[in-house]
């Protein structure tokens, strides 16, 4: 992230409660799951063009949300946008810690945010955070019971039809086994969350709010879809063993004298290896290895290919090794 603040540090509180709930046995089970928090969260992010787009949406859904909630979203976009591994310092708390939180209506929805904000105090976070975020979550907590009147029936509505489809994939193909057998490593946090939500067609997908729990816009093209499914499944399978890495090669990068920027590397390296590992389950090249934005995956993907082939079989190992090489050809 750009900035270190408290609202990230909850973040990461939450994710590391969230790993040591769901060290449970193996025998996931893939579920995609229609929620309205996450609908939600990238309603008001897609209304406000905070990252995501989508035309369709908001010409029906527009006059949902007043000009006044826009305005102050839109004032505060570059403290909530979020991509490629980067993001602004209360994306941790707005997009994703509240995408992955239930909330029957506004009221409950006002207790978490303050729950959020006793948080912040106890760690003394500084007084411009808090007011901001305070007039975020003001425009969180009064739109959303309309938004579960006007538009989250209808969306959910939408949606169905797409879930069912992926329930009936996923029964046919054996994600957890594949990567576990590809990896050595083994699955032990229970089920694992897909959450499809309807706003935002364009915009940052496959994001993880927990280590188990993933969301995704719901009508993608499905053999992309269904590629990152398995994707996004062998990048949670390798985080323990690769994420104190990620950060170590980001100091790195960092500290290269380079004309270039570097930083995205890390990030690249990972998501590429991903793509590798997918490759090599299917057989072939997969959607993701070939559509995967701005990440040098054919670059990567050669690497790991040659280290690979020199006995070099550890995920981890892959990780580090393929950076340090790709950082000599650039």
């Amino acid at each position: 992230m750009k900035r270190t603040v408290l609202f990230l540090f909850l973040a990461l509180l939450m994710v590391n409660f969230s790993r040591q709930s769901f060290m449970q046995a193996a025998g996931a089970k893939i579920l995609f799951e229609i929620r309205p928090e996450v609908n939600y969260v990238t309603h008001l992010y897609t209304l406000a063009g905070l990252g995501f787009s989508d035309e369709e949406y908001t010409a029906k859904y527009g006059n949902t949300l007043s000009k006044a909630a826009v305005d102050t979203l839109q004032k505060y976009k570059e403290h909530l946008i979020f991509g490629q591994g980067e993001g602004g310092m209360l994306a941790g708390t707005f997009f994703f810690m509240i995408s992955a939180e239930t909330f029957a209506n506004a009221d409950s929805l006002q207790k978490v945010m303050d729950k959020y904000q006793e948080m912040a105090k106890r760690y003394n976070s500084p007084d411009d955070v808090m007011n901001i975020a305070k007039a975020i979550s003001k425009v969180y907590v009064d739109n959303y019971d309309n938004y579960l009147n006007t538009v989250y029936p209808q969306a959910k509505k939408d949606m169905e039809e797409r879930q069912n489809q992926l329930r009936q994939k996923m029964m046919e193909n054996p994600v957890v086994k594949d990567w576990e057998r590809v990896t050595g490593y083994t699955w032990r946090r229970g089920d694992y969350h897909w959450l499809l939500y309807r706003a935002g067609a364009k915009g940052p997908s496959y994001n993880n709010l927990n280590e188990n729990t993933n969301t995704v816009y719901y009508n993608q093209y499905l053999d992309y879809q269904l590629a990152m499914f398995s994707h996004e499944f062998g990048i949670f399978l390798m985080q323990d063993s690769i994420d104190s890495i990620v950060e170590e090669m980001k100091e790195y990068t960092r500290s290269l004298n380079s004309k270039k920027d570097l930083t995205y590397v890390p990030w690249s390296a990972f998501e590429s290896m991903a793509c590798w590992y997918n490759c090599k389950i299917a057989g072939k090249e997969t959607e993701d290895y070939r559509n995967f934005g701005d990440a040098d995956v054919k670059t990567f993907c050669q690497i790991f290919d040659s280290l690979s082939n020199k006995g070099i079989t550890d995920p981890a190992e892959l990780y580090r090794k393929g950076i340090m090489e790709y950082l000599k050809h650039i």
